[in-house]
């Protein structure tokens, strides 16, 4: 089944591309599409592009340790700390 929030009828499609400069609704599949697109931004949107991705970058890291930590991954890293400035180190 399609997802209906990236597929519109034409009419409608073809009526947001009218728009481009104020709306920028288009379906990105590759890593490289999406590097197009930020090729392409005035210096203004890169910085706020710019931004966000430092903000939703910081999340996912984020995101990353807190599930590292709960499944014990960093529990050795942490002992091999501890253990270090116990002695001094």
């Amino acid at each position: 089944m399609r997802d209906r929030s990236i597929w519109m009828p034409l009419r409608a499609h073809t009526a947001l591309f009218r728009f481009a400069r104020q709306c920028h609704i288009s379906v990105m599949t590759t890593a490289e599409d999406i590097e197009k697109a930020v090729e392409q931004l005035a210096p203004r949107e890169l910085a706020r592009f710019r931004a966000w991705f430092e903000a939703f970058d910081a999340r996912q890291f984020d995101a990353a340790i807190e599930r590292d930590a709960r499944a014990g991954k960093l529990d050795a890293h942490a002992e091999e700390a501890l253990a270090a400035h116990r002695a001094g180190r």
